[in-house]
């Protein structure tokens, strides 16, 4: 180990996860990965990367300086720093790697490559080229992977010529080619269109939180929908992607399309020929404006890098009219890895325009289709004075506002924040008439309110000192003494037995609604009534 002063900050960016070493001793560090062990490159790796910029700068200069079997460490380590490239040296860093192309050292090569890709200037594309011929396959493979990033015309016309005795570099040359026609393809936009019928009537789903499936239905009553599970509503649909929008509980909206039974074909040959079904581009078509692209998002949560591919290259084959894109696809396509069941093709509502008044929020807040649904459940009266005691970024209120005129709305929070997120919201909803204030919602309560409508705290979220329980009973407790005759609670309570004995025991009537997943448990939503 050096026996400079970098020697003890060396030793913390190997031993202490996390540390950041100071901009003084950068270049010494650098040079210190030259000379440690091949086990402390990678946490030296990463405490250099940590630094940004300055250690980007700091790893040309001693780049500048060593020797030709030096420089793979060095490399490597540039090519952990490429993201801080456009901070700083961005041209610097380009000729190093170009440079290293015809370094004797395999292993440096390897990684110009690497580095010239990750960076994508289409400058490098005629140097990769060049550095193509008369090399092993082994290299081929990271100069196509180079390539795949940020090559154009010409590599289209040179990887068809490259040997196809390796069935990798074969692989890599295909994955290369889509990435390039993926990158042409977005020169023509493509969008969503929602104000266009679909061609044919087309099997529908919409998901929901589960627990909501009701709520969603009765939101899309008049369509003759059906609830095939707790989080999904079924129908037939011939119309616009806005008529289904209409349903602000539902999470997304997808075209259903069964695949067919197997027989011997694989997964990917099952996915591609239900996607590039005629009714299938059509049912696509109608609501896509310009190419139609597509992201896979497999039913397990997996990435299946292979499998996507597989499919994507599939997928040309059979039809080039659809691309496979996972960074800009107006659609994503749910389906199981095995190739079974069925395909989800659902729109992507990037931003949702249900809710354009989200503009701002705060910690655990209501997602908006639960807000939505507290609301409808709640109702709207044109007498009601409505307050949110637990308002946080208003959404409640925002959804109560929408269903029709009521006399009056309240927020109260504790958190100032809240109530500049809240205001902001009902701002951007068209609704500036609200009473904001900060206050506990123990110890205020608007004069005359009839409806208490919130999602309130939620322990595994909010109250981490096991106080939500007392604080729920206690509000229980106040809502009913604040209510006037006939004025209803709706809200969720993660502890439905608690404030429904406590709702009981200070004289409200309590009807349980359903219990809706809050994202890794559940609350119920319950209605607590004054009688009259």
């Amino acid at each position: 180990m050096s026996t400079y002063p970098e020697s003890s900050l060396l030793a913390r960016c190997l031993g202490e996860p996390g540390y950041t070493p100071p901009q003084r001793a950068l270049v010494g560090l650098v040079g210190a990965l030259l000379h440690v062990h091949e086990d402390e490159c990678a946490p030296l790796e990463r405490a250099l990367e940590r630094a940004g910029a300055p250690a980007l700068a700091a790893a040309l200069t001693v780049l500048q300086r060593s020797s030709s079997d030096e420089r793979p460490r060095l490399l490597a380590l540039l090519v952990r720093l490429v993201p801080h490239a456009a901070a700083t040296g961005g041209e610097a860093l380009y000729a190093a790697f170009g440079a290293a192309l015809t370094e004797p050292v395999v292993q440096s090569r390897k990684l110009a490559a690497r580095g010239l890709g990750k960076l994508g200037d289409r400058r490098a594309e005629p140097l990769l080229l060049r550095a193509l011929a008369g090399v092993s396959v082994t290299e081929q493979k990271r100069l196509v992977d180079a390539l795949g990033l940020l090559g154009g015309a010409a590599t289209l016309e040179a990887l068809p010529t490259l040997p196809t005795s390796d069935e990798d570099l074969v692989r890599r040359a295909e994955r290369a080619r889509l990435l390039i026609e993926r990158r042409g393809a977005r020169r023509g936009d493509s969008a969503l269109v929602f104000d266009r019928r679909l061609v044919q009537t087309t099997r529908v789903a919409l998901s929901c939180r589960a627990g909501l499936a009701g709520v969603l239905c009765d939101e899309l009553a008049g369509k003759a929908p059906r609830v095939s599970a707790p989080d999904r509503v079924e129908l037939e649909h011939a119309g616009t992607l806005a008529d289904l929008l209409t349903a602000r509980t539902a999470l997304e909206v997808s075209l259903v399309v069964p695949l067919a039974a197997a027989n011997g074909e694989t997964p990917e040959q099952r996915i591609a020929e239900a996607l590039t079904r005629p009714e299938t581009l059509q049912r696509l078509g109608a609501w896509t404006r310009g190419r139609l692209r597509f992201r896979v998002a497999w039913s397990d949560g997996a990435h299946h890098r292979a499998l996507t591919w597989a499919l994507a290259r599939e997928v040309r084959a059979r039809d080039t009219a659809l691309m496979n894109d996972s960074h800009a696809a107006p659609w994503s396509v749910w389906a199981s890895p095995d190739g079974h069941g069925e395909l989800q093709l659902v729109p992507r509502l990037d931003p949702d325009p249900r809710f354009p008044y989200r503009v701002s929020d705060v910690p655990a807040a209501s997602h908006p289709t639960i807000a939505a649904a507290l609301a409808r459940i709640a109702g709207a009266r044109s007498d009601d004075v409505v307050w949110d005691p637990f308002v946080g970024s208003a959404l409640e209120l925002c959804e109560c506002a929408r269903l029709g005129p009521v006399r009056q709305l309240w927020g109260t929070d504790i958190d100032p924040r809240a109530l500049v997120a809240a205001r902001a919201n009902l701002s951007a909803a068209g609704v500036p008439d609200v009473q904001l204030l900060e206050a506990s919602a123990l110890e205020f309560a608007p004069p005359g309110v009839s409806l208490i409508l919130s999602n309130p705290p939620m322990g595994r979220r909010v109250a981490r000192d096991g106080s939500i329980g007392g604080l729920l009973e206690a509000f229980v407790q106040h809502a009913a003494h604040s209510l006037r005759p006939s004025g209803r609670l709706v809200w969720l309570s993660p502890l439905e037995h608690q404030t429904a004995r406590a709702g009981k025991a200070h004289g409200l009537l309590v009807v349980a609604g359903p219990s809706v997943d809050m994202g890794g448990f559940s609350a119920r939503v319950q209605l607590m009534t004054r009688p009259a």
